[in-house]
């Protein structure tokens, strides 16, 4: 748990040092979802940021706009996916949710459990995208599962605070405006780091293969 806290406290330091450019590309971000086509892409290029701030790197609107195009493409492959989950599993809410009987409850309580392990995968797939080589999404998706079912103390400490920052942000609204998904994609890139950096983990840069079978 104290290596969550101080990821959290790590990402809120590093945005207080780029405030006004993160605070400009979270508004920049809030705006892209509006037309759908360009929300995938923009969620990933926050993620992209996020690395190259986290990495010490001098970040500018240049290097956001190019993130935005370079993982236009790689982010429509993850958001068609996720939609496909979304529909299911609000089709399945919206036909049996208030069907009675300890199947259909139990039934309900599954696509709950899938839709929450779902939301903390998206939580860590694009941190672990931008640290392979080998960035096939099927690689992806099994290196942040291994992530969250290897280090479960840790990802589910870091799952839990980043629900409180989406709820609070959401429910005070300024805070979603401000700062939400460079919050989320901060916390995401340094909890790939810290979890890689840890005993029985293979270290990986953008040059080299993530192979969590080895821990």
């Amino acid at each position: 748990m104290l290596d969550a806290l101080r990821v959290v406290g790590r990402a809120f330091s590093l945005w207080w040092h780029e405030l006004l450019l993160l605070t400009v590309l979270n508004l920049a971000w809030l705006a892209l979802q509006i037309p759908i086509v360009t929300g995938p892409p923009a969620t990933a290029a926050m993620y992209a940021i996020a690395r190259r701030v986290a990495d010490g790197a001098t970040v500018g609107p240049k290097d956001a706009w190019f993130a935005l195009r370079q993982m236009f493409w790689p982010a429509w492959g993850w958001g068609l996916l996720n939609g496909i989950l979304a529909v299911v599993v609000v089709s399945n809410f919206a036909a049996y949710g208030s069907a009675p009987g300890l199947v259909w409850a139990t039934l309900r309580l599954a696509w709950a459990a899938i839709a929450a392990l779902w939301f903390a995968i998206n939580l860590f797939y694009w941190p672990f995208w931008l640290a392979q080589a080998d960035r096939r999404l099927v690689l992806t998706l099994r290196n942040a599962s291994l992530f969250l079912f290897k280090t479960p103390g840790f990802a589910l400490t870091l799952v839990v605070l980043s629900t409180m920052l989406i709820v609070i942000s959401v429910g005070v609204t300024l805070p979603l405006a401000v700062g939400l998904i460079a919050w989320l994609a901060l916390i995401g890139v340094l909890a790939v780091d810290v979890a890689l950096k840890r005993p029985g983990m293979v270290t990986a840069d953008a040059d080299a293969d993530i192979e969590l079978d080895a821990l």
